[in-house]
């Protein structure tokens, strides 16, 4: 009877099954890539092939000349040295063993440094290698010898394709069908001489629908520092599924993915001495032993950002990314974003250059103080892409027909809307609004131009033993639909509505708390908009000062768990023992709408006006709720309210604030209108949050069950209103700029 053999004659027998080579990559290809490459696609190559001896990702590590990962849940140690693969522990015994060289099992691939401009040229463009149905194809235009600009990209030739990103370096496409696709690209160079450039591309049909398909989404620009999103989309033949996706970066400057979601390329942009080429593939394993895969370009481009060190800039330490004005031969186009959104403006010191309102008034200084038309407003809008604006002048069209925004657009300068802004935020150095492009996609292309990166807010609070949920309803019926990032979706403007409404009242009321109607006819065009805030700001004069004043908010355990819930500040072991019960003690006796207020005078007041004229002007009511902290993986059918209301804003002793709130604010709007806001009704303590959406009740109801399994759309659900809970977390405030020269404030800010 043979023997069987040992474990490491098994190990290297069993690697070798599924051994990858490259047909196209020689030994001299192999040699020239970095050890510590080589090593990172072998452990990849075994994790993907051999997760029962190699189960999931941990980091690499080095001792004694080994570079190896070690696999905590099975015991076993997978290494390389000097070009030898080794196995220790669990099925393989307590020695080290070789099992044979790393190019018996792969065929390691080098990364290349960007050899796009690497010849020296001004300027270089650069498209997908092999592109082929169903395959991301990119192409892109780089600035060698220094930045370009007015770029315009137009489709001359093939089947057509739409190009959300036409007026950036890199546009990318999904090819319908096989065939050339011709394109131009005009721009202008470091040295402002316009050029036009043509590209063919010629794409190869898609194999057979049967098989396994990879395809990512998608190839665009980014300035260096910026953040960037990359997503593989799977299309599997019936019966197999996803095993997972791995991704290798092929050339550029080396960056550090975060790929926890396999679905998700995340990264931050390096900082470049030119503009840069960085190529990603995903590679697509399935259970059934399929593998496909494709590449995505992302072009980093070469822009100085202001250094946080540099206290004299207005963005010091802030990524501020590439805009142009929606409408170029606009009054204001010339002058929008050196006024409000450039890494260049400085706000103090000897390079002082911000705008004079002689340059940039505010909306409403243009008008005598009348209602803005959409027209007038979107002479003031900034983008990153066309149809941010395009979506952004249909909402006002359409859903602003009683002129609530235009009105309240009157008290700011411009709109800057861009899929690199992330949270939105009022700026009064600039007296300018920043919007992020989230609320405002309609198709699937515009929404594969979104940064996916994760809002930094998101984690705050995690260590308390409770949570507050909130959500807009009409009807019984929530405002905010969940679309899977992982579907090619297309919503109608009526979904941009329920997105953008009351985002645009939030931020609009920051606007109108520091620069509010009665102080337009005061405004001095010879001083910049800051100049022009500043003395009501410093005087404690704003709106929410004076609120604040006349009805403060009185609990402190409240307030102080403002700090923890949207500061990021740690918990006291006493926060850490609150419970729902204690919190929904503290808070309904209080003034507040929502818990939000309690992170700033600001913010606080920007609740009051927004639910306000949500309920008055919409006819949209809100929930606010208090409930035990919900775990991962819970719906809204698994929390418990404990303590919550719809429509708070009419509680009786908070009127009196929201009338002081509507009449420095809305006057339009009728401080008289906050009277006939109905009482709240109290939610039903003990049911779930998805049975308190019916209020009042119809008819008595079981009380949810806190255990009970969650469906994949009640799940959904509680995903899309998460997604804009967590837009309240607010994090640090961007400071402002310091008092205008020759201020002497009798009373200094606390």
């Amino acid at each position: 009877m043979a023997q069987p053999p040992a474990p490491a004659e098994q190990a290297a027998a069993a690697l070798r099954v599924r051994a990858l080579s490259s047909p196209s990559a020689s030994s001299a290809d192999s040699a020239a890539v970095d050890p510590e490459e080589a090593a990172r696609q072998l452990f990849e190559f075994a994790q993907v092939y051999y997760p029962e001896y190699f189960p999931g990702t941990p980091a690499t590590a080095s001792a004694l000349g080994y570079l190896y990962r070690y696999y905590e849940s099975t015991g076993i140690y997978l290494g390389v040295r000097e070009g030898q693969v080794y196995v220790l522990g669990g099925f393989f015994g307590t020695e080290i063993k070789p099992v044979g060289e790393l190019t018996q099992f792969i065929t390691p691939l080098p990364r290349t440094a960007s050899r796009l401009c690497a010849a020296g040229a001004g300027f270089e463009r650069f498209a997908s290698f092999a592109p082929q149905v169903g395959k991301n194809v990119g192409l892109t235009v780089a600035g060698c010898g220094g930045a370009i600009a007015s770029v315009q990209w137009r489709q001359t030739g093939g089947a057509s394709v739409p190009l959300p990103a036409d007026k950036t370096q890199t546009i990318s496409f999904d090819p319908p069908e096989p065939g050339s696709y011709a394109f131009e690209v005009s721009y202008k160079d470091s040295l402002g001489v316009e050029r036009k450039e043509a590209q063919t591309v010629q794409v190869a049909a898609a194999p057979s629908s049967e098989t396994a398909r990879l395809t990512l989404r998608a190839s665009h620009s980014v300035r260096m520092g910026g953040k960037v999103s990359l997503r593989a989309w799977p299309s599997l033949p019936e019966g197999d599924s996803l095993k997972t996706i791995v991704w290798t970066q092929l050339e550029g400057p080396t960056v550090t993915l975060d790929t926890r979601n396999p679905r998700q390329a995340l990264f931050t942009a390096p900082t470049v001495a030119r503009d840069t080429l960085i190529r990603l593939r995903a590679t697509l394993y399935t259970a059934q032993g399929k593998v496909d895969s494709d590449e995505a370009m992302v072009l980093v481009e070469y822009k100085q950002q202001a250094p946080a060190s540099d206290t004299n800039a207005m963005w010091a330490g802030d990524q501020i990314s590439r805009t142009y004005p929606y409408k170029p031969n606009g009054p204001y186009a010339s002058v929008l974003r050196n006024c409000v959104y450039d890494p260049g403006i400085y706000h103090s010191g000897p390079r002082y250059n911000v705008c004079l309102l002689s340059t940039l008034p505010f909306i409403a200084q243009q008008k005598g103080g009348a209602t803005p038309t959409v027209d007038e407003v979107m002479d003031r809008v900034l983008v990153s892409h066309d149809w941010l604006g395009r979506n952004f002048e249909a909402f006002l069209r359409e859903h602003d027909t009683n002129g609530d925004m235009r009105r309240m657009l009157g008290s700011v300068t411009a709109i800057v809307l861009s899929t690199h802004i992330r949270p939105s935020f009022y700026y009064a150095g600039t007296g300018a609004i920043y919007l992020d492009g989230e609320s405002f996609w309609l198709t699937p292309e515009e929404r594969d131009t979104m940064n996916e990166a994760p809002d930094y807010r998101s984690e705050f609070g995690n260590a308390l033993q409770f949570d507050t949920l909130w959500r807009y309803t009409k009807d019984n019926q929530r405002l905010f639909k969940y679309y899977d990032p992982a579907a090619r979706i297309t919503r109608p403007l009526d979904e941009v509505r329920n997105e953008a409404t009351w985002l645009m009242f939030h931020e609009l009321t920051h606007a109108l708390d520091f620069m509010p109607p009665s102080a337009y006819s005061s405004l001095q065009n010879f001083r910049s908009a800051w100049d022009n805030i500043y003395p009501r700001y410093a005087n404690y004069q704003l709106t929410s000062d004076r609120v604040q004043a006349l009805y403060p908010l009185s609990s402190q355990p409240m307030l102080a768990l403002g700090d923890v819930l949207f500061r990021g500040k740690t918990a006291t072991a006493q926060q850490k023992a609150y419970t729902p019960a204690d919190i929904a003690g503290f808070f309904a006796p209080d003034l507040a709408t929502d818990d939000y207020a309690y992170s700033t005078s600001r913010e606080d007041t920007a609740m009051t006006l927004e639910e306000f004229l949500m309920q008055r002007r919409q006819g949209i009511r809100r929930d606010f709720a208090i409930s035990d902290d919900f775990p991962t993986g819970a719906t809204g059918s698994s929390i418990i309210v404990r303590w919550g209301q719809r429509g708070r804003i009419g509680e009786p002793a908070i009127r009196p604030r929201a009338r002081a709130v509507v009449a420095d604010l809305a006057p339009w709007a009728g401080e008289n209108e906050v009277d006939l806001l109905p009482a709240p009704i109290a939610m039903r303590a003990g049911e779930s949050w998805t049975a308190n959406l019916e209020q009042p009740a119809a008819a008595p109801r079981v009380k949810a069950q806190a255990a009970a399994l969650p469906t994949l759309t009640q799940w959904q659900q509680l995903q899309a209103e998460r997604r804009v809970m967590q837009m309240r977390h607010s994090g640090p405030d961007k400071p402002l700029p310091p008092a205008p020269a020759g201020w002497q404030s009798t009373a200094p800010r606390r």
